[in-house]
């Protein structure tokens, strides 16, 4: 319902065009357009039964329309609520999480963990920087199947400390002359959860800010 149909030809605007915008322009501004058209219509022209109930019927229909979103909106928050209620609970649990990102910071080790189905005559860990550049290949040779585990000091492969950052890691395992790419992991307890609006909320492990998407299992044991 454009603001001038509304306000009828005889009446002067109320603002300027830019203030009658539509999208500036919510369910009470315009009933007082309504009824100001109302009570400043020309007495000898009145306008007639059937504009009276069109304007009438877009009002109304204005009005549900604004009542749905409001209801939309609220729903929305009610159930932003209850996830925030329930990540809480996360803390100090044990958790599971996908570790193809790392982001490495003060002078701490990482620890990063992978599971082979069969064992292999070799695993080989490579470490990429930002830019997909290549700055440390660990090897292990001969690893039963199950649960393994890694440390990476944060170093390249010359020994130098590299800077803090976001790193990719890329596992292999080698066997009888077949490679098999292995999912990364960190395992362990939640020590702290951030809420950021308009982002997913993070979740602190093992000195890792990790996204709450990336949560694989929540346990309440360490299975090491």
């Amino acid at each position: 319902m454009q603001a001038s149909r509304l306000l009828g030809p005889n009446i002067p605007p109320l603002a300027s065009d830019s203030a009658l915008k539509p999208a500036n322009l919510n369910k009470d501004d315009f009933l007082k357009l309504f009824m100001t058209q109302m009570q400043h219509q020309d007495p000898l022209n009145p306008m007639d039964n059937t504009q009276f109930l069109s304007q009438l019927s877009q009002f109304s229909q204005l009005e549900q329309i604004y009542n749905v979103n409001q209801n939309i909106q609220d729903l929305a928050a009610s159930q932003n609520s209850s996830r925030d209620m329930m990540l809480a609970g996360l803390l100090g649990k044990t958790v599971k999480v996908e570790a193809s990102e790392i982001n490495l910071k003060d002078q701490s080790n990482i620890s990063i963990n992978y599971d082979l189905v069969n064992p292999a005559e070799k695993v080989v860990v490579n470490i990429y920087d930002a830019d997909s550049n290549p700055v440390r290949t660990i090897q292990a040779l001969q690893q039963d199947s199950g649960q393994q585990k890694f440390e990476w000091d944060g170093k390249d492969n010359k020994g130098k400390r590299l800077p803090e950052g976001k790193y990719t890691v890329e596992i292999t395992a080698n066997n009888k002359g077949e490679s098999r790419w292995i999912s990364p992991y960190l395992m362990g307890s939640v020590s702290e959860v951030t809420f950021s609006q308009g982002n997913d909320p993070l979740i602190q492990v093992e000195n890792q800010s990790v996204p709450i998407s990336k949560v694989l299992q929540i346990s309440t044991v360490i299975d090491r």
